[in-house]
């Protein structure tokens, strides 16, 4: 702001002292000066921010995943005593689906014992000589007492494939089945917890026992190239939990869970189809 001070002259002119005069053009010049807000506000433009469209984005880190309820499928294979005289043991077996236990060298066997005794021989085999998924064994040439009898269904070459029992107790009581199953402990986008149980008194480390899982439907009998994970049972307690690191697992996939006795993959005994579902969605 400019001053013009010929007005300052004027004013002497008219009878103002010079004490006055000095005083009133210090004022004038202090008015004349804007202040340092609105000084910025006059030179600066205002930003100001929309903030209503803005979303809140909650990242879900290690976010757990669920099997879709009555998506699991499970299946086992079974063996139960249907009829018996004092010479002879008639038997139902199941094994999976598309098992074709002649090809698989899947047998019946059977002990004079309440479970079955691992290290000791049977007292009969009898070798299943038809394709088909299940059916039935007569066992012969026996001779039957009151003592308890167990009946083991293998689905391979040796008795360390056995993977369902049943028993003829004392007296011809029978007594619930045994089989070996699988399910799941804990699901999550990169790791799965499977637990297993085998047959009493069986040691599934020293019998080659392992898991693996595969997207999709697969069946044991024609595996595809490569599965997810593959992991040997480790440990001799006939149950456990096996972990199984490092997936990558989708929501809304199916998967196939499949556990073995052996190395060779028809050897399969357990099944599980699942297919995943995020939990917080199913709420």
């Amino acid at each position: 702001m400019l001053i013009n001070f010929n007005c300052f002259i004027k004013l002497g002119l008219y009878g103002f002292t010079t004490k006055k005069i000095i005083t009133l053009s210090i004022v004038i010049f202090f008015l004349s000066i804007p202040s340092q807000s609105s000084y910025i506000l006059a030179s600066h433009s205002v930003v100001k921010f929309n903030t209503s469209n803005i979303n809140t984005i909650t990242l879900k880190k290690n976010q757990s995943l669920a099997v879709s309820i009555g998506t699991a499928k499970l299946n086992t294979c079974t063996i139960e005593i249907t009829h018996f005289t004092g010479k002879s043991i008639t038997v139902a077996f199941s094994g999976l689906p598309a098992n074709q236990p002649s090809t698989y060298k899947n047998f019946i066997a059977i002990w004079e014992a309440s479970v079955i005794p691992w290290t000791v021989e049977p007292l009969k085999t009898i070798e299943i000589g038809v394709n088909t998924q299940s059916g039935t064994v007569t066992i012969d040439d026996l001779t039957i007492t009151y003592n308890s009898y167990v009946v083991g269904y293998g689905v391979g070459s040796g008795s360390g494939t056995i993977c369902a029992s049943t028993i003829l107790g004392a007296g011809g009581i029978k007594s619930p089945l045994s089989y070996v199953h699988i399910g799941i402990e804990n699901l999550g986008q990169t790791s799965l917890s499977a637990y297993y149980q085998t047959l009493s008194g069986y040691l599934p480390e020293k019998n080659g026992n392992w898991i693996g899982l595969w997207e999709g439907y697969t069946s044991p009998y024609n595996l595809p190239p490569n599965a997810l994970i593959k992991s040997k049972i480790e440990g001799y307690s006939n149950q456990g939990i096996v972990a199984l690191n490092n997936l990558s697992l989708g929501r809304d996939t199916e998967y196939t869970l499949i556990y073995f006795m052996e190395a060779d993959h028809t050897t399969a005994a357990a099944i599980l189809r699942f297919n995943t579902s995020d939990p917080t969605l199913d709420e």
